[in-house]
């Protein structure tokens, strides 16, 4: 055979080839396209409780969640999970089979493969029955099926099984796909923490984070791996990064606890004392939420925010005080009459309250504004700590106050009459100098508090007295010394001639703009007449 017939022969050969290829490849992402399941290997009782619902319609989605979740990748089917033994709390026959299933798989089932999970789970707040034990405000104030409908949905996610189990996995890894994106879905946490009282969720969405994932976060995958300590893939974080993933430094964890430092949502904050013996003091779960904070942030920044966010906490301690000062003052000269039934107290003045106008502003100064205040300066929703917060507190204050002196109280009458503004602060103030992100040559400097000569001196006495009690680490205290000696650079004051020719230029496009709003609006007089004539 020549040598032309061998390589016509040759080419023949890899061209029947490559059309070969090239129609496997094709029916390969045909198939990828038809939505095609990978092969699944699965135990026969498994694989009945399948058929017999496909059969019967029952729950089908499901079992498409499943057929897309990793477990049915691992060969982890219905039998898995559902297995009961006769005597389970939840064992039932499967009205189609013989089969005994467990309708209820708890965190005990999930404890099989997912041990160290589980338990972490179990050791964290989100696992603590405080519901239960402190549930007045529910109980008394809410009627039985909207709780069941209201606060239990949430707060179930720390549901006690009788098997002696905490907790709802699925809360957060969704029935049956269990998929990581929709457990690190900010959403998912906004499922519950949403609202009035812990907007976290909206606060998340107002901060730079939210605004980044919002924008960007359509284009990460939320399925990757954090347990092989290795960079955060994702470029801004979402709920999970900082309370639960884990970077170069720090393991994923499912124990929420283990990075929060302070006990903000109760009625007073403090440094958390939760689990010190295994989880560490309060300054080393702060260190564990600083590793994370500093994948993306300078130091010098996460250590300046965390801690203007820590006197934020203080700062409403102080506010409480004065709200516990006055109900129990008004409670113990019978302006505020407990609600009483069968010989037991249910309105406690200084904790809840249903009732009486007093108790009720003290209550949501804590469970909704306060919460607000706190948590809008921890997670970056200034307008949560500002309007939805501080301003709102300080309307409960005017409130309160003003209900006293109506029913007779000396000391709120004189405080009504005030025309002072220093009366908007009657109790002991946190500050610092400058702001959380630097400089500002000028600054808000509030001039009727700014006015006292002693204004700093009685600041550092307060911000010494908080860490003297160990509320303050000692870094943060010496972070703001080092604030409070330069006083003048941060505030901006030493500035304030180099900047008069720019400050000169916006006040004198503010003064056009208010020379304008009173010639169009404030001085027009219209010549018709009002319809309305006062008869």
């Amino acid at each position: 055979m020549s040598n032309i017939k061998i390589q016509q022969w040759l080419i023949g050969i890899f061209s029947v080839l490559l059309i070969v290829t090239l129609m496997i490849v094709a029916t390969v992402e045909v198939k990828k396209t038809q939505g095609h399941k990978a092969e699944i290997d699965i135990d026969k009782v498994s694989n009945q409780c399948i058929i017999c619902h496909e059969k019967e319609n029952i729950a089908v989605k499901q079992i498409d969640a499943w057929e897309e979740s990793e477990h049915a990748v691992m060969g982890i089917g219905c039998n898995e999970c559902h297995e009961a033994e006769k005597d389970d709390f939840d064992a039932q026959r499967c009205p189609e089979s013989d089969f005994l299933i467990a309708r209820h798989p708890t965190p005990k089932d999930c404890a099989e493969c997912h041990e160290e999970q589980v338990n972490e789970f179990a050791n964290s707040k989100h696992a603590h029955q405080f519901w239960l034990l402190k549930n007045a405000d529910r109980a008394i104030l809410e009627n039985p099926i909207a709780t069941r409908h209201g606060c239990e949905e949430c707060h179930n996610i720390a549901n006690m099984w009788p098997d002696g189990s905490v907790g709802e996995c699925d809360v957060c890894h969704a029935k049956h796909s269990f998929d990581m994106a929709v457990a690190r879905q900010p959403e998912t946490c906004g499922e519950c923490h949403v609202g009035p009282d812990h907007p976290h969720i909206e606060i998340y969405l107002e901060s730079k984070h939210g605004n980044i994932f919002k924008a960007l976060g359509n284009e990460w995958d939320m399925r990757y791996n954090t347990t092989k300590n290795e960079p955060i893939p994702i470029e801004a974080p979402v709920c999970v990064t900082c309370h639960m993933d884990g970077n170069e430094k720090q393991p994923m964890t499912h124990d929420v606890s283990a990075r929060l430092a302070t006990e903000s949502q109760a009625p007073w904050s403090f440094r958390t004392v939760w689990d010190e013996e295994g989880l560490g003091s309060w300054e080393v779960k702060r260190e564990r939420m600083e590793s994370i904070c500093n994948s993306c942030h300078a130091p010098s920044f996460v250590d300046m925010y965390l801690l203007t966010a820590d006197l934020v906490n203080l700062q409403y301690n102080e506010i409480r005080r004065f709200f516990v000062y006055w109900t129990k003052k008004l409670t113990a000269n019978g302006m505020i009459d407990r609600l009483k039934a069968d010989g037991k107290y249910y309105s406690d003045p200084v904790l809840i309250g249903y009732d009486e106008t007093p108790e009720v502003l003290m209550y949501h100064s804590w469970h909704h504004e306060g919460r607000r205040f706190r948590h809008g300066a921890e997670m970056m929703g200034a307008d949560y700590t500002q309007w939805h917060g501080i301003w709102e507190i300080q309307h409960n204050m005017i409130e309160m106050l003003t209900w006293a002196a109506e029913h007779g109280d000396e000391e709120a009458q004189i405080w009504v009459d005030s025309n002072d503004p220093i009366k908007f602060a009657p109790y002991a103030l946190y500050d610092i100098p400058g702001t959380a992100w630097g400089i500002s040559a000028k600054a808000n400097t509030t001039p009727y508090v700014y006015k006292y000569d002693d204004y700093w001196d009685r600041i550092k006495a307060n911000v010494e007295t908080a860490y003297n009690t160990g509320f303050l680490s000692e870094d943060q205290w010496n972070l703001w010394m080092k604030r409070y000696d330069n006083k003048e650079h941060y505030l901006g004051l030493k500035y304030e001639a180099d900047v008069d020719s720019t400050w000169n230029f916006y006040k004198d496009r503010n003064d056009v703009d208010t020379e304008a709003f009173i010639k169009q609006a404030v001085n027009l007089e219209l010549p018709g007449k009002s319809f309305y004539e006062g008869k």
